[in-house]
C-alpha cells in the first residue's frame, strides 16, 4: 500500500456519533441510520399502553411475553451490530477489544434513546457482570407487584450476552426505576451462579443488600 492510499484510508472513530449515525429528512419527516435503515421514535405513552394492554390480555404471563420479545430483539440486534461494526472497524466483532466493545454498546444504547448503559466488572470473581441502565424507557410504570419490571431489557441483555460470550448465561434484574431506584440493574452469569440471586429478588431483597452479600 503506497503512502497516498494509506493517508486516504478512513480512520474509525465513534460509529454511533449522533451527528453521523442519525440522518434526518425534514421533507419526509423521517430518521435513518448510517446505512439508510429507518429509525422509529416511540413515545413513552405507547410503551405504557403496551404494558396495560398485555396485562389485560395475558395477565400474569406479561413478563414472559415481554422477555420473549426482548430475546427476539436481542438476536436481531446482535446480528446487525456484528455486521455494521465489522464493516466499520474492518475486523470481526470477536476481534474488538473489551474496551471497544463496551464503548460501542454504551454508545448504541445512548444514541437510540434506550438509556445510559454501564457495565461493572466488580463481581467478576463471582462469575457475574453487573449491568446498570439509567433513563431506561422499557419499564412498567408503577408496577404493583413490587418486583423489577424491565422485562424487555432482561430478555434483550440475556440473548445479547449469550451471543457475545458463547455461553448459556441468564439475566436477573435486581433493581428497577419503577421501584424508585436510580437505574435498572441486572446481574448476568451462568444459571447456577444466579440461582441465589433469583431467590433473593423473589423474596423482596433490595439491590444494595444483594450486592453486599455478593461482595462478602
Amino acid at each position: 500500500m503506497n503512502l497516498d492510499t494509506l493517508l486516504n484510508q478512513p480512520v474509525p472513530t465513534d460509529y454511533f456519533a449522533p451527528g453521523a449515525y442519525v440522518q434526518g429528512d425534514l421533507e419526509l419527516g423521517t430518521l435513518s441510520n448510517r446505512r439508510g435503515n429507518r429509525l422509529l421514535a416511540i413515545p413513552e405513552h405507547l410503551v405504557q399502553g403496551i404494558y396495560r394492554s398485555l396485562e389485560q390480555e395475558v395477565g400474569k404471563a406479561t413478563p414472559l411475553v415481554l422477555q420473549s420479545c426482548g430475546r427476539h430483539w436481542g438476536q436481531h440486534l446482535f446480528a446487525r451490530l456484528s455486521e455494521e461494526l465489522a464493516e466499520y472497524y474492518g475486523k470481526p466483532l470477536a476481534e474488538l477489544t473489551m474496551q471497544e466493545l463496551v464503548y460501542c454498546l454504551s454508545r448504541c444504547w445512548q444514541v437510540h434513546g434506550w438509556g445510559q448503559l454501564h457495565l461493572d466488572w466488580s463481581y467478576s470473581q463471582r462469575g457475574l457482570i453487573l449491568v446498570q441502565n439509567q433513563n431506561s424507557p422499557w419499564v412498567q410504570p408503577q408496577s404493583g407487584s413490587g418486583q423489577p419490571s424491565a422485562y424487555v431489557e432482561v430478555g434483550l441483555l440475556e440473548v445479547l450476552f449469550r451471543q457475545l460470550t458463547g455461553r448459556e448465561v441468564q439475566c436477573v434484574q435486581i433493581a428497577c426505576l419503577s421501584q424508585g431506584q436510580g437505574s435498572n440493574q441486572f446481574l448476568i452469569g451462568l444459571p447456577e451462579r444466579l440461582q441465589p440471586v433469583t431467590d433473593w429478588v423473589q423474596s423482596g431483597m433490595d439491590a444494595a443488600t444483594i450486592l453486599q452479600r455478593l461482595r462478602n
